[in-house]
């Protein structure tokens, strides 16, 4: 029982340090409707990240979401709710809602390969909090994404990991600051 109320408390703990924290201002927010009018340019496995919104409680984090192919996100929206995928523009169209989309600078033909099989095979999993980033049966939306791309690099015999501040959990922010990933501009 006090296990189980400590991880609670780490765990909100660790919300309210996310929610406080400010957007990393060296990348460009970008108004979503330019994401969808130029959602041509998106590739597989880019990550696309939603900004917080204080005044929802289901977007006090932000949200990430990846591309698994030409037109859909592969996503884990919130409790609830299984992995699903939606068009680009179904994903974005929220008003008022700011977007940055991150490549990965090493993506190339054998890891997209990997990573679209490591879709199939992870896409089944259940949404749930986890303290356990290698957990391959529980996901939320930024871990789903962070664990594609850590399961792609392993099957592949090497080391990735896009965490930048390697906490337990993985928020959507926690990518802004990855050295292997680039912004796009759209």
């Amino acid at each position: 029982m006090i296990i189980s109320v400590s991880k609670r408390f780490l765990f909100l703990f660790l919300i309210f340090l996310s929610v406080i924290g400010c957007s990393n201002s060296r990348y460009l927010w970008q108004d979503s409707q330019s994401i969808i009018h130029n959602s041509n340019k998106l590739q597989v496995g880019d990550i696309i990240l939603k900004n917080k919104v204080i005044t929802d409680p289901l977007s006090w984090l932000g949200h990430s979401s990846v591309m698994i192919n030409d037109f859909y996100i592969g996503d884990f929206p919130m409790p609830t709710k299984s992995y699903y995928t939606i068009t680009v523009q179904a994903w974005l169209n929220e008003a008022n809602r700011k977007i940055v989309v991150l490549r990965y600078k090493g993506f190339n033909q054998k890891f997209k390969q990997q990573f679209l099989k490591n879709i199939k095979t992870y896409g089944n999993g259940k949404y749930k909090i986890s303290f356990s980033k290698k957990n391959e049966h529980n996901f939320y939306c930024s871990k789903f994404v962070w664990f594609l791309y850590y399961k792609t690099a392993q099957d592949l015999n090497y080391k990735l990991d896009l965490d930048s501040d390697n906490g337990l959990i993985i928020f959507p922010y926690d990518f802004l600051d990855s050295l292997d990933l680039e912004q796009i501009i759209l």
